[in-house]
């Protein structure tokens, strides 16, 4: 029986030169090809052995489609699972109007913390009503998620609501919500102080700034310091204030700004 290659037609072939690939930095062989053989027989093909241009251009698409749907799932998880007024929903750094000396101090402490972002290092936003401490550190949360690292925006009465109904009503579970929090990169727990104080709401405290010892943290209160430790506790504030940076913001109210 005679064999198949028999009657494979070797395509005739002539180096035309040899270099170094300016886009992969490999040694090519550029050859032209003779196509032998069909509908193209005789037709001239210019190959370049060696190259891998082509490679990495399909590795950097891979690369990047795995990043959008890594960043969808980001998105995805953190608006099904944080706890947000709608007024906040559109917050960003840009759309953060600088009405005075202090709010442009801020900010800038805000972007220098983003530009720094350490797993270990959490932020406490002081200050009145409505002087944007909720828009800020929301907006922390947006530009995080640009690089890729996993956030959650809480409002603390909220979230004590919302593991209440856990008890009797099916969806979230309890443990879910926990374990989420418990293992993103970075928690904001939005106004800290305003939940109605229980023992049960002070444990739940503990229990949630414990899960979170170690990782970052931004806190948001209209509370004086001594306000603070006597609505969460001793045990609680000493846990809050553990590697934490305090950024005061004394301006009028950004609510009002246009009225």
């Amino acid at each position: 029986m005679e064999s198949i290659k028999q009657h494979i037609k070797i395509p005739k072939h002539n180096l035309l030169q040899t270099f170094v690939c300016d886009g992969c930095n490999q040694y090519v062989s550029q050859t032209e090809l003779i196509i032998p053989s069909g509908p193209r027989e005789g037709e001239r093909v210019i190959a370049n052995y060696g190259c891998r241009c082509e490679d990495i251009k399909l590795a950097k698409a891979a690369e990047q489609k795995y990043s959008r749907l890594k960043r969808s799932k980001l998105m995805d998880s953190f608006n099904y699972y944080s706890l947000i007024n709608d007024s906040l929903k559109e917050a960003t750094l840009d759309n953060f109007e600088l009405l005075d000396s202090n709010l442009k101090r801020a900010k800038e402490k805000v972007l220098a913390y983003i530009h720094s972002f350490d797993r270990k290092q959490n932020l406490l936003l002081k200050g009145n009503y409505g002087t944007g401490k909720s828009h800020l550190s929301i907006s922390i949360t947006k530009e995080l998620m640009k690089r890729d690292y996993e956030c959650l925006f809480l409002s603390l009465p909220k979230l004590f609501t919302k593991i209440k109904r856990t008890y009797d009503t099916k969806g979230i579970t309890e443990d879910e919500l926990l374990n989420v929090i418990q293992h993103v990169d970075l928690l904001v727990l939005d106004d800290i102080g305003a939940e109605q104080q229980t023992e049960w709401s002070t444990s739940k405290l503990f229990e949630t700034l414990d899960d979170r010892s170690g990782k970052a943290t931004i806190y948001t209160t209209n509370l004086s310091s001594d306000e603070l430790k006597e609505r969460v506790n001793e045990r609680n504030f000493s846990r809050m204030m553990d590697n934490t940076n305090v950024i005061v913001i004394n301006s009028l109210d950004y609510r009002r700004r246009n009225f």
